[in-house]
């Protein structure tokens, strides 16, 4: 969401939480992240490199995530707040330029978000542990085996994640009062997987709604193999794992720190 702690991300980690500061599609259960130095990479599904005698765990069935739906950000300053909105909308599929957001929200000087029609998939711990315990570790793989053959590294592997098809947008000037954009600019700059959809009348919110579910948010066990077994960790909201991938407004994909920009590497 932002670059700051506002109450939106401060409710997502106090639930255990990391963000995605640019939302996208492709971030699921069962997807390992490595950690390297400064870096952090997205390595794929730990079933590609984990035979397994248990069944592979399915995620069960997405489930609304209340106290998180309709939740609104804090009011950003316009720059942030729109680089943002036009990589969450990317991550959508409604690609859309930041000089034509900029034309559409020019008279306003701060924005506030809040994720709509929030669902949570995820698998449960102990089918992770299942599928972890009967198996072995392709270590002929040389990524599996530079990640979970080296102590300098950190594994880790998501098992919850929090999508939204639709982003609602609300303009405000300078002393926070809410003010109108440029809706037909807007319109026609969006991609075709987005539709931007008007509050009732006299309400000044945007709502643009894809006809995709992208992640914004994630949690994850930290995970060891050691001896030929696997330990789990708990981990908690981290803002060393809160990362961003296609970042067109930052540059190259990057994990997203409180004081500094980290690159992950492609």
């Amino acid at each position: 969401m932002a670059l700051c702690k506002d109450r939106v991300t401060k409710e997502l980690n106090d639930r255990g939480y990391n963000i995605v500061k640019l939302p996208r599609v492709g971030i699921e259960p069962m997807d390992v992240l490595g950690r390297e130095d400064d870096s952090m990479e997205k390595l794929g599904s730990i079933a590609e490199v984990w035979t397994s005698t248990a069944p592979l765990p399915v995620a069960g069935a997405p489930a609304p995530a209340a106290g998180i739906d309709g939740e609104q950000s804090s009011d950003l300053d316009l720059g942030v707040g729109l680089k943002l909105l036009s990589g969450a909308l990317a991550g959508l599929g409604g690609g859309i330029s930041l000089p034509s957001l900029n034309v559409a929200f020019k008279k306003a000087k701060k924005i506030q978000f809040k994720f709509v029609n929030v669902e949570s998939t995820s698998i449960t711990p102990f089918a992770l542990g299942k599928f972890l315990a009967n198996g072995t570790l392709d270590m002929t793989n040389p990524f599996a085996a530079h990640y979970f053959g080296n102590d300098e590294t950190q594994e880790y592997i998501i098992f919850d994640v929090l999508k939204s098809d639709s982003i609602s947008v609300t303009a405000k000037s300078e002393t926070g009062v809410e003010i109108g954009a440029d809706v037909d600019a807007l319109a026609g700059a969006l991609g075709a997987n987005v539709k931007l959809k008007v509050g009732v009348s006299g309400s000044t919110e945007i709502t643009f709604q894809s006809t995709m579910k992208a992640t914004f948010a994630f949690k994850l066990f930290e995970v060891f193999f050691e001896n030929g077994k696997w330990v789990p960790k708990g981990v908690g909201a981290d803002d060393d794992l809160s990362f961003a991938a296609n970042d067109d407004a930052f540059g190259r994909s990057v994990v997203i720190n409180p004081l500094q920009l980290i690159r992950i590497k492609s």
